[in-house]
Order: structure tokens, then C-alpha cells, then sequence
């Protein structure tokens, strides 16, 4: 293998793949990146049990071929070039020259018949989205997964499909995120199911994708996601997803309207008062007419402040865990939020005003 191409070109390729490797892996080959080079492509491969990423790029491609070799030692060396012509030369299986102006390092290489194959699509749901939906759905869901591997189900976000209609769900048991968007089937025949797949890799996921609309297809073990030069394949969680729509409350007693932002700041700096050794981080919500009074008290101190909202239906005094409170704000272009509460001892759902592809629900806590 012989090529010439840019530092901006191989890290781009190392970027995206880098997020499939275990640089810690107790198989050697997934800490490594493949470089294929055929006709004026280089594709990087990187590998793991669970997840793949292919990317390719254009290059000068003087001598077909394959290379495997550390992925962290490559991305570092790579990181350190300057700005000038790279070449990368593989005259034997076991070394790889990297070239540039009169210097040039050399990195020992694995056997490429050790790296395992891509997997390929068989047949499932098949079907297209926009990067500007694909990234605003995970983005608003994702955050609400769990981050304990001992509930596996839970750090997973649920695709449920519908015809056109996507539902994604994202839940650690205190909270519920629901997002809602369209699909594209380049087919005449409707597609349903559902399948659950890595929050954080669906994270990985949105930032590689760019504006080119996303292929994705599911069969009954794994999704491929297929956008501009990248292509990813996933493993899907196994396991039995909670029922969400039983949990989401379908009246109220109390429904308040405020400012998002003048909501989130306030919260926010009362959250400064609810950090305390118990880690329920509790603030404490008190809607009377039009008035919310937001406090908190903790070994550091009290906070209180007081808010004007629109309210309909009952007075009500009620206690969230703050970082569950003040998360959702992050993840939401809004001027206004709802807020929907059935009691103090029930979940509230939050919502974003004539807009019914979003909610959010969270549980309170008990004083």
C-alpha cells in the first residue's frame, strides 16, 4: 500500500472511527484501525463486540492495500504532524512508514486477515431521516437514559415505529423523554416494530452526522445507520422496554405556563442550595395563583425565588431531584414550557406549548 493524502483527511477519518474502539479491549485487533486502500478511497474500519464504523476519504493511491494498526499510536502520531503531504507505505505486513517532508516514522502492523469483516444487511426495516431530525430526537432523549450497565434496557433508547411516524423514548425510571418525528420509506408498504439500541452510541451517532439525510435498517440483532461517508453499524439490546405510555398521566389537576428561560435560570440557581450528602439534590416547588416559589435548603445554605407563571387548576406543593429538573432545559429551543402535574405525589410532564412531538416526565421526590 502506498497513498498520499492530508492531515485533514486521516484525522477526519480516525475521528469517526475511533468511537467503535476499545483501546482497552483484551482482543488485540479491536484497538486497532484498518486502512484499505482501492481505487482513490482510503476506508478506515474500527471494531468492537457490540459496534462498527467505517469511514472513507479521497486519496492519491499509488499501490493498492490493507494495513491494520494501533489506533491510539496512529491517531497520536497523526495529531502531531504538521500540516504538510502525509504518506502512509506498507512494503511488507508487518510495518507501516508514515512519510512527511524529510522525517518519517514507522508503526508495527497486525495481519489484515485478522480483522474481522463489516456486517452486512439482510433484510428488515429499511428506511431514511433527516439529520435535522435524527439529531434533535436523540438529543432530546438520550440524556434521560440510564448510565447503569446493571440495567442494560435502560441505557438503550427506544425506537418505535409507525408507518411514517418515528417515537423515541429514553428513560432511567425517574424520567421519561418521548420525541416524536417522520420517516421517509422508499417503498410503497408501511413498516412497524420497535428496537432498542445504545443511548450513547445514538450520541456518537448525531454528532457524526452532518446534513445529508440518514439511512437506517434493522434486522433482528443489529441496526446500520448509512449517512454522507460513514456507515455504522449497531448492536441492538436485548430485553423488555417499560411500557411508557402507561406511565404518562392523561389528566391534571395542575397545569402552570412559564418562560423557559427565566424557569431554567431560576432553577438553576436554586439547584446551588440542593447539593447535599444524600445526593437527592432536592428542590421544592410551591404554585400558588400565579406564582411559583422555587427554594431549597442544604448544609450550604437556602435559596428561594419566586417566578410569575400562568397557572390553571389547583395550588400545589411539590419536590423534584434538581439535576432531573434543570437537565431538560438544555436539550430545548423554547420561549415558553407547560408544565402538567396530577398531585405531589405524581409525576409532572413538561411540554412545550402546541407542540405534541415532545414531552418530558419526571418523578418527584418524597419529603
Amino acid at each position: 500500500m502506498l497513498i498520499t493524502t492530508s492531515k485533514e483527511n486521516l484525522l477526519s477519518g480516525i475521528n469517526a472511527v475511533q468511537r467503535a474502539i476499545n483501546a482497552k479491549s483484551i482482543i488485540p485487533v479491536y484497538s486497532c484501525i484498518k486502512l484499505l486502500a482501492a481505487g482513490n478511497t482510503l476506508t478506515f474500519t474500527g471494531m468492537s463486540l457490540d459496534m462498527g464504523i467505517q469511514c472513507q476519504i479521497p486519496v492519491q493511491i499509488e499501490q493498492e492495500g490493507t494495513a491494520v494498526i494501533p489506533a491510539r499510536y496512529f491517531s497520536d502520531i497523526v495529531r502531531r504532524l504538521p500540516d504538510v503531504p502525509i504518506t502512509l507505505d506498507l512494503k511488507d505486513s508487518n510495518e507501516m512508514t508514515i512519510r512527511y517532508e524529510k522525517s518519517f516514522f514507522s508503526l508495527k502492523t497486525m495481519p489484515a486477515e485478522d480483522f474481522p469483516p463489516m456486517p452486512e444487511f439482510k433484510g428488515g426495516m429499511d428506511f431514511f431521516i433527516t439529520a435535522e431530525t435524527i439529531k434533535t430526537m436523540i438529543r432530546q432523549t438520550s440524556f434521560s437514559a440510564s448510565s447503569d450497565e446493571m440495567k442494560a434496557v435502560f441505557t438503550g433508547l427506544l425506537w418505535e415505529i409507525e408507518g411514517d411516524h418515528l417515537r423515541m423514548v429514553g428513560t432511567d425510571t425517574h424520567r421519561l423523554a418521548f420525541s416524536q418525528g417522520t420517516i421517509k420509506i422508499n417503498h410503497t408498504e408501511t413498516i412497524n416494530g420497535t428496537f432498542i439500541f445504545s443511548a450513547k452510541t445514538a450520541a456518537e451517532i448525531s454528532r457524526l452526522i452532518q446534513e445529508e439525510d440518514c439511512r437506517v435498517q434493522v434486522e433482528k440483532n443489529m441496526v446500520f445507520f448509512t449517512f454522507e461517508n460513514i456507515k455504522i453499524n449497531c448492536r441492538l439490546l436485548e430485553g423488555q422496554f417499560p411500557n411508557y405510555k402507561q406511565v404518562i398521566p392523561s389528566q391534571f389537576k395542575t397545569k402552570i405556563q412559564a418562560n423557559a428561560k427565566v424557569l431554567q435560570d431560576s432553577a438553576e440557581r436554586i439547584s446551588l442550595f440542593a447539593l447535599s450528602g444524600d445526593t437527592s439534590n432536592t428542590i421544592h416547588l410551591e404554585i400558588t395563583d400565579n406564582n411559583l416559589v422555587i427554594h431549597s435548603k442544604s448544609e450550604i445554605g437556602f435559596g428561594k425565588e419566586e417566578i410569575g407563571i400562568e397557572k390553571t387548576g389547583d395550588d400545589l406543593k411539590i419536590s423534584f431531584n434538581s439535576r432531573y429538573l434543570t437537565d431538560v432545559f438544555k436539550v430545548l429551543e423554547t420561549d415558553l414550557i407547560t408544565i402538567e402535574f396530577s398531585g405531589p405525589l405524581s409525576a409532572g410532564v413538561m411540554r412545550i406549548p402546541d407542540n405534541e412531538a415532545f414531552l418530558y416526565l419526571i418523578l418527584p421526590v418524597r419529603v
